[in-house]
């Protein structure tokens, strides 16, 4: 059975939020993907720790060099069926969402990621939030989550 995360959506009107203390998206001309913020649970912490270092472990010196280029990891800690995220089924609609594979007539179906950021040069976790997408960049690309503009390495892989 899957863990159930609670999170916080983030609606602007009802919770005002300033990532310009902790990321590096202030000027950033890539998407932001995120759509709620929680905490991970240890167990989801511990797995993205091990899918960072596995991914950090097996890289090639060129693509050293291309994570040294960024300041941050976006990696997948879990992923949970849209209708286990309290309200988020009914603010995808809302917000044209349809996935990263095409149009879905199930949204509650829809399966989010929990993601968690890492220093690129460290390895570590910048912190124990999380942040849930619908949809990513593609493996080896940029986006923002939380604030945080990072080199998306999906599941580590």
């Amino acid at each position: 059975m899957i863990p159930r995360i609670i999170f916080l959506l983030l609606v602007p009107s009802l919770i005002p939020l300033s990532f310009s203390g902790c990321a590096s998206s202030a000027n950033s001309t890539y998407r932001d993907y995120t759509l709620a913020v929680g905490a991970a649970y240890p167990r989801e912490a511990e797995l993205a720790q091990t899918r960072v270092n596995s991914y950090l472990a097996h890289l090639s010196p060129r693509e050293k060099e291309r994570v040294a280029q960024n300041d941050y990891l976006a990696v997948v800690a879990t992923e949970v069926p849209v209708g286990e995220v309290p309200g988020l089924s009914a603010r995808a609609v809302n917000l044209g969402l349809t996935g990263t594979t095409g149009s879905y007539t199930d949204r509650a179906s829809m399966m989010t990621k929990f993601i968690m950021i890492f220093d690129a040069k460290t390895g570590q976790s910048v912190s124990n939030e999380g942040y849930i997408s619908l949809e990513t960049p593609p493996p080896g690309h940029l986006g923002v989550f939380g604030g945080y503009t990072a080199l998306y390495i999906g599941h580590g892989k």
